[in-house]
């Protein structure tokens, strides 16, 4: 803010007035805000004069994720923030989601976004955000690029400008690569796509039938986030290789057994159950001894490898710089090749 935050102050408008970005989320905005202006979110609430309980809580919903009690200091909320950046409340109102709550994935597991995106974003100069359908359960890829989503917990806090970019460069990679092993089918996609335009905006679907009913009870709430990779479950219950999704879908939803009583009766299980962890596999032990030849050749495969991504990074970056058309006519084996070949009507290596 413009002057050092303290709570005595009078409400003004903020220093930075960040606006919302099309079909982003709320939480998404009010991070973007709350980082700007270097505060906590209860910080910016109390400077606003919100009811400081709110900045607690779940928004990403609204009204619709609160007690009726609080419909009013949501309501108060809106206006007060719309007046700090100075938007019109119907874009605040428009961050929301009017699904229910068990379709959203549990906040701290709302990390899933485009590489491709965030990668054209951060070159542009925009800023990073995630769209409102991207917190959902059922989103899985990316409609504007077809691309697998990627999990941005592992980018690392102090990433700026090229280390940053070149994260997303490999993201970006790893995503078609994941698209080239699993391929949803068509169909499975746009089920997709309608129940992710149902579940954002309820209100525009008045007066319809949900569409496709037996796949929101599927997806709609599932829990694969409760699996190691999200995505990939994701993407393989959309394909013609499901078989794999269903088991976990079967083991995920398998009771713990009672534990019988001396006296008769039965005791619930005490311990959590196994499917809430994160299904991570234990880490496996190593036989290897220290070999100094061995580890010379151990280091030489890693500077190989990475010199390989490095290349792919490289053809990532190439193909950016180019229209469309011309990155359309390019087989899939095209984007994973080396980086000294050409783009289809170009010539010379990129720079």
């Amino acid at each position: 803010m413009a002057r050092k935050w303290s709570p005595n102050l009078e409400p003004e408008t903020l220093a930075f007035p960040i606006k919302p970005r099309r079909h982003e989320a709320f939480d998404s905005w009010l991070n973007r805000l709350t980082v700007a202006h270097q505060v906590r979110r209860s910080q910016l609430f109390r400077h606003l004069q919100i009811d400081p309980v709110l900045a607690s809580l779940d928004l990403a919903r609204g009204q619709g994720g609160l007690d009726p009690a609080q419909h009013s200091a949501c309501d108060e909320m809106v206006k007060r923030l719309a007046w700090a950046v100075e938007v019109d409340p119907e874009q605040i109102m428009a961050m929301f989601v009017g699904c229910e709550a068990g379709a959203l994935l549990p906040g701290p597991h709302r990390r899933y976004v485009c590489a491709q995106c965030w990668y054209e974003a951060q070159r542009a100069g925009e800023p990073l955000i995630v769209c409102r359908e991207w917190i959902l359960r059922a989103s899985w890829r990316c409609r504007r690029h077809g691309l697998p989503l990627s999990d941005m917990r592992t980018i690392p806090s102090d990433a700026r400008g090229r280390q940053l970019q070149a994260f997303l460069a490999y993201a970006g990679i790893r995503s078609r690569k994941l698209l080239l092993k699993i391929r949803p089918n068509a169909h499975a996609r746009a089920q997709n796509n309608a129940v992710l335009d149902y579940l954002i905006a309820l209100g525009n679907w008045e007066g319809l039938a949900p569409p496709y009913p037996a796949y929101q009870v599927r997806f709609a709430a599932n829990q694969y986030h409760f699996a190691h990779d999200r995505i990939a479950m994701l993407a393989l219950a959309h394909s013609s290789r499901s078989y794999s999704a269903r088991r976990f879908e079967r083991m995920i939803a398998a009771k713990l057994p009672e534990r019988p009583l001396p006296g008769g009766g039965t005791k619930p299980p005490v311990r959590g159950a196994l499917r809430l962890r994160t299904c991570r596999p234990s880490k496996p032990k190593s036989t290897w001894t220290c070999d100094i030849f061995a580890l010379f050749a151990a280091y030489g495969a890693v500077q190989q490898r990475r010199d390989r991504e490095r290349e792919l990074a490289v053809v990532f970056a190439c193909l950016d710089r180019f229209p469309r058309p011309a990155i359309a006519a390019c087989q899939p084996s095209d984007l994973l090749g080396s980086a000294n070949r050409t783009v289809p009507g170009e010539t010379g290596r990129c720079r």
